[in-house]
C-alpha cells in the first residue's frame, strides 16, 4: 500500500466527515494526535488493523483509504416535500442539516450510543400498484411492531430518537415543509419549527412513511415525476393519520356519539392532530362522509375554533433533538468532546453552553464517579 495515497485519503476523509485530529485519535482509543498527524503527513505507515478501525469510524470502505481509483461516498440524499423557490438557500440549509447528521454520528461513536439502537425497517413501495388502504394497513403494522400504544403521538419522537436513533432536527423553514433523509449508517427526519406541536407531530409520522419506503428507484421516481410525487405524499399523510389516530381507538371514541364541533376539537387534541386531520380520519373511517367534510371545513364558526387554539398552540412549541444534544453533552463530559465543538453543535456561543444546558435539565458534573459500595 502506497503511504502517500492512504495519507491523503485519511486526511481527505476525515476532514469530509468534520473530525479534528484529536477526536480521530480519541475514537482510535489513542491518548495523543500525535499517531494521526504522521500518518496523514505520510511518515509512518499504518497497520492493517489500525486501517480497519479507520474505516469502520469514518463509515467508508478499506479499499476508499488505500486505492486511487476508489469513488468517496456520496452524501445523503435529502427527500424535500416542499423548497424554497432560493435554490443557494436550499443549498445552504442542506449543508446545515447534513453538518448536524455528521455531528450526531460523531457523538454516537464517542459515547458508543450507536450499538444501542436498532435498524428502522424498510418496506417495498410501488407508486403504481399501492393504494390509500395499503398505507393504512402498513400504519396499523408499524403501530404494533412500534409498541406505540393507544395515543401514538406522545411516544412516536421518543420511539424514533431512542430505539431507531433517528436525528430528530426542528429547523425554521418554508411553509409547509418537512424532510427526511436515510442512508447505510443511519436517518434523519427535518421538521419546521415554526409550526405548532400537532402539526410537527403529524408530519414526524408522514415522514416516517418516507423512510420506511426510502430507496434510490423510489427517490429518483418521486423527484422526476409530479404525479408519483403527489402520490407518494398523500400515502405519506394516510399513513401519519392512521398511525396517530388507531382505528380502533377510534371507534371506541365516536361509536354512539353525535358528531359535534367539540367532540372533533376534544377528540383532535385527545390524539394531538389538527381538527383538519381529525375530520379527514373520520371521513376515512365512514363516520361522514366527504362533502361533510369539506362543508365544515368552509364553516366560519370552526374556522375561528380552529385558528384560536392554534395560536394558542403556537406558544408551546419545543423543538425536538433531545438525544442528540443530550449524548453531546454525555460526550463532553467525559472528556471525548471540547467545550467549544459542543458550543458549535449546539449553535450558542461558547459562554452560553452552560445556560443552555442547564435549561434542557441538563447540569455539568464534571463526570463525578459514583462509589458503588462494593468491595
Amino acid at each position: 500500500m502506497k503511504r502517500g495515497i492512504i495519507a491523503k485519503k485519511i486526511r481527505a476523509t476525515r476532514e469530509n466527515c468534520h473530525l479534528s485530529q484529536q477526536e480521530l485519535a480519541n475514537l482510535m482509543g489513542w491518548k495523543s494526535h500525535a499517531t494521526i498527524v504522521a500518518i496523514e503527513n505520510g511518515t509512518q505507515d499504518i497497520k492493517t488493523w489500525e486501517l480497519l478501525k479507520l474505516a469502520n469510524i469514518l463509515k467508508v470502505s478499506p479499499e476508499s483509504l488505500y486505492k486511487e481509483d476508489v469513488m468517496e461516498p456520496k452524501p445523503p440524499v435529502i427527500l424535500w416535500r416542499k423548497k424554497t423557490d432560493n435554490p443557494d438557500a436550499v443549498i445552504n440549509e442542506e449543508q446545515t442539516i447534513l453538518q448536524h447528521y455528521q455531528d450526531y454520528q460523531l457523538v454516537e461513536r464517542l459515547t458508543n450510543f450507536s450499538s444501542t439502537t436498532k435498524t428502522l425497517p424498510k418496506e417495498s413501495c410501488d407508486l403504481l400498484s399501492v393504494d390509500l388502504n395499503w398505507a393504512n394497513r402498513l400504519a396499523d403494522q408499524y403501530h404494533r411492531e412500534f409498541q406505540l400504544g393507544d395515543y401514538p403521538a406522545n411516544s412516536l419522537a421518543k420511539c424514533l430518537e431512542e430505539d431507531y436513533g433517528v436525528l430528530l432536527l426542528s429547523r425554521p423553514l418554508a411553509n409547509g415543509s418537512a424532510a427526511c433523509s436515510r442512508d447505510n449508517s443511519g436517518s434523519i427526519i427535518i421538521l419546521n419549527e415554526k409550526e405548532v406541536p400537532w402539526r410537527q407531530g403529524f408530519n414526524l409520522a408522514h415522514e416516517l412513511f418516507h423512510l420506511i419506503t426510502w430507496s434510490p428507484s423510489l427517490l429518483e421516481k418521486v423527484q422526476t415525476e409530479k404525479q408519483l410525487f403527489n402520490k407518494n405524499e398523500k400515502l405519506a399523510d394516510a399513513f401519519a393519520a392512521a398511525l396517530l389516530m388507531p382505528s380502533q381507538m377510534i371507534h371506541l371514541d365516536v361509536s354512539g356519539k353525535k358528531l359535534t364541533y367539540s367532540l372533533i376539537v376534544a377528540l383532535a387534541m385527545k390524539y394531538h392532530v389538527s381538527k383538519q386531520a381529525m375530520l379527514w380520519r373520520l371521513c376515512y373511517l365512514r363516520f361522514i362522509d366527504h362533502k361533510t367534510v369539506e362543508k365544515t371545513l368552509l364553516d366560519k364558526e370552526f374556522k375561528e375554533l380552529d385558528h384560536s387554539i392554534f395560536k394558542e398552540a403556537f406558544k408551546s412549541v419545543q423543538p425536538l433533538g433531545n438525544r442528540f444534544i443530550r449524548i453531546a453533552y454525555l460526550a463532553y463530559e467525559i472528556g471525548r468532546l471540547s467545550k467549544s465543538r459542543l458550543a458549535q453543535m449546539l449553535g450558542v456561543k461558547l459562554r452560553e453552553v452552560d445556560q443552555f444546558l442547564l435549561e434542557k435539565g441538563l447540569n455539568l458534573t464534571n463526570d463525578k464517579e459514583l462509589e458503588t459500595g462494593f468491595a
